[in-house]
């Protein structure tokens, strides 16, 4: 069709239509390029997270070696080892000793222990007191005393929670005051008897998202109970567990209004508790960092409680463990970075008979570990561990700086004497010790 050049009207349709569809394309590719994979880290915030690493996870440390008169020992050696870590590395033990074969059970206590500091004990109160007065402690206290002759905190989890898990079938909700009571109860004696063999605590369980108890206002709902726990122990970590709040603009507004109302309230809870269950795929760091850092302007220390990346469906699979162990290497260095951040707990620990019926596990059905559970070992046991090895200066002190723990330092002078000694380096501590030879 002939077209004459003088004549706009016909030209500028299609200019325009071009243009717009030129700059909607551009827009879309810089989009597109500037996007980020929400399961690896960018390069801004792999620099911020390993920075924070060594600058909150670690301390710098003094050894002050004295002879027997109390003067500086120069030349002395001097091995510091860490054996254990302050910050809390977890997940939930709920199938201590319940596995199918004796070897299984071993096998799994032998996995849990060599990479873990903490465990969540199962205190739902649908199974926990499946009869009225008649709480099944038997069990519960032979886990938490598995766990303490092994170095391992527990938490119990959860006292409150309208779940079908949380609500016993004898328990007849008609009688709100009824009710009321018989929750006070639940708390108090729970937390009371376990005094010093579970001192942490999931006290109420995702209060934003389900009904509550006893006809009681969310708010009331979620505070009474950490006024009931704190009485019954004044030493106690006492944490408010929720899920759904990790998200872009700092993460869910309606958890941050009710801890916020209850921290100008005095309600004594000690810690804020997030949940990361990613049966759908994976929360993107650079969200998770940005509500930690919201989150963090409450003032008060921040659990991951319960924390899952699947390797597969119901089964795994080793394009799925690769998947697994990638981005948990990434989620445990971003959280780990972060200070306000004191404990991860991963959910569960073995596949086999883990919720949902799913492959979340670090070890696989048959106990054998997953790369991710290697991943895992390797920071947790070498990458995040500290070994100090030198002599002493002129003044007699030996300085490093080390992650926070428990230390085993052995020093040894030139005529051969020798003491080992245990030492903490702490967050907050003068991190100092002398040794006198």
């Amino acid at each position: 069709m002939f077209q004459n050049p003088n004549d706009t009207r016909v030209m500028t349709m299609p200019r325009l239509f071009l243009l717009a569809l030129t700059i909607f394309l551009l827009a879309e590719g810089l989009t597109m390029g500037s996007s980020e994979d929400p399961s690896k880290l960018p390069h801004d915030l792999a620099i911020r997270v390993q920075r924070d690493i060594e600058k909150y996870r670690k301390s710098d440390a003094q050894i002050l070696v004295r002879d027997a008169r109390g003067k500086p020992v120069e030349g002395a050696s001097v091995l510091a080892k860490q054996i254990s870590h302050d910050f809390l590395f977890g997940c939930n033990i709920f199938r201590l000793d319940n596995l199918p074969t004796e070897e299984q059970n071993e096998q799994y206590k032998a996995l849990f222990k060599r990479l873990l500091n903490y465990a969540t004990l199962p205190f739902y109160w649908a199974s926990f007191e499946s009869e009225k007065g008649r709480p099944n402690h038997e069990r519960l206290e032979k886990m938490a005393r598995w766990c303490k002759e092994n170095g391992i905190t527990t938490k119990g989890h959860p006292l409150v929670w309208t779940h079908p898990a949380g609500v016993p079938k004898w328990l007849d909700e008609s009688d709100p005051v009824q009710v009321k009571h018989l929750l006070e109860q639940r708390v108090s004696e729970t937390v009371s008897r376990y005094k010093g063999l579970v001192d942490i605590w999931d006290v109420v369980n995702e209060s934003t998202h389900t009904r509550t108890f006893a006809g009681l206002s969310m708010y009331d709902y979620t505070a009474l109970p950490f006024v009931w726990a704190r009485k019954a122990n004044q030493d106690a970590t006492l944490i408010v567990n929720e899920f759904g709040v990790i998200g872009p603009n700092g993460g869910d507004q309606k958890y941050f209004d009710l801890l916020s109302q209850m921290k100008a309230n005095k309600v004594p809870f000690d810690a804020i508790g997030i949940q990361t269950h990613m049966h759908r795929g994976p929360l993107p760091l650079r969200q998770i960092l940005e509500t930690l850092d919201r989150y963090a302007k409450l003032g008060k220390p921040i659990h991951f409680t319960e924390t899952t990346f699947l390797s597969g469906g119901k089964e795994t699979t080793p394009e799925g463990e690769k998947k697994q162990a990638e981005y948990v290497e990434q989620f445990y260095r971003t959280c780990f970075s972060h200070p306000s951040v004191k404990a991860i707990t991963w959910w569960d620990f073995s596949d086999a008979g883990a919720w949902q019926g799913v492959a979340a596990g670090l070890v696989r059905k048959d106990m054998t570990p997953k790369p991710a559970y290697l991943v895992l070992d390797r920071l947790i046991n070498k990458e995040w561990r500290t070994t100090a090895e030198g002599v002493t200066d002129s003044t007699g002190t030996f300085s490093f700086r080390g992650f926070h723990g428990i230390y085993r330092v052995t020093v040894s002078d030139k005529s051969g004497k020798s003491k080992t000694v245990e030492f903490h380096i702490s967050e907050k501590g003068h991190n100092t010790i002398t040794v006198r030879l």
